[in-house]
C-alpha cells in the first residue's frame, strides 16, 4: 500500500514538474522576444533603394515569412517544412530524411537570423538573412548559403529608415543592388556547377 501511495505521489509530482518546465520554457521564449534585436525594428518601415520591409511583432509561433517580415524580399525563400522561432528546446532541426528541412528565426539581442536547411536527395543546404546594427539609423544584412561546395556569404547591404533622407544614399543604393546581383550570380554558377558535378555532364 505505502509503494502504490509513493508511486502515485511521484507520478503527480513528474506531472507538476513537467507542467512547470513547460510555463517557464514559454516565459524564458517571451523575454527573449522582449529583449531581441528584433523587437527594435518592430513597426520601422526600411529600403535599401530596391526593398522596403516592415518588421512584425512576432507571435509564438508563425506559419510563413510574412508573419515577420513584408513584403517578403525575393532572396528570402522557404524550404517544404515547419517553421520555428529559436532558440527552442522543443522545436527538431534535425534533417536526417531526405527531402526534408525546416525554416526558422533566430533571435539575438543583436542580431535577426531568417534561414532555412533543407536535406534534398544530394546534399544540405542552408540559406538565409542576418540582420544586425553597427550604427545609429542604419540596419546592416548579409545573405548567406551553404551549399555543395562551400559556405558563402554576400557583401554587406545597407539599410535606412522609409522616412529618412535619401538624397545622399545614392551611391549606396547603388552599391546595395550590385551586392544582391551579385549573389544571385554567385549561386546561379553554383547551382550549375552543382548539377555538372552529381549528373557528370
Amino acid at each position: 500500500m505505502i509503494f502504490h501511495s509513493n508511486l502515485r505521489f511521484l507520478l503527480a509530482l513528474t506531472i507538476i514538474l513537467n507542467h512547470f518546465n513547460i510555463i517557464v520554457a514559454q516565459e524564458e521564449e517571451h523575454q527573449i522576444f522582449e529583449t531581441s534585436f528584433m523587437q527594435k525594428l518592430v513597426g520601422i518601415s526600411w529600403t535599401n533603394g530596391t526593398d522596403t520591409i516592415n518588421f512584425k511583432k512576432l507571435s509564438d509561433s508563425f506559419e510563413d515569412w510574412s508573419d515577420i517580415v513584408s513584403p517578403q524580399m525575393w532572396y528570402l525563400n522557404s524550404v517544404d517544412g515547419p517553421f520555428y522561432v529559436l532558440p527552442c528546446e522543443e522545436c527538431y532541426t534535425g534533417n536526417e530524411c531526405h527531402m526534408c528541412g525546416y525554416n526558422a528565426v533566430e533571435l539575438d539581442k543583436d542580431s535577426l537570423k531568417l534561414f532555412w536547411e533543407y536535406q534534398n536527395d544530394f546534399y544540405a543546404e542552408s540559406e538565409g538573412v542576418n540582420f544586425f546594427s553597427d550604427q545609429k539609423n542604419m540596419l546592416s544584412s548579409f545573405i548567406f548559403r551553404s551549399g555543395y561546395f562551400e559556405d558563402y556569404n554576400s557583401e554587406l547591404v545597407r539599410w535606412f529608415p522609409i522616412n529618412s533622407n535619401h538624397s545622399t544614399m545614392a551611391e549606396i543604393f547603388i552599391k546595395n543592388k550590385q551586392v544582391l546581383d551579385d549573389f544571385e550570380q554567385k549561386k546561379m554558377i553554383e547551382r550549375q556547377e552543382t548539377e555538372k558535378d552529381i549528373f557528370d555532364y
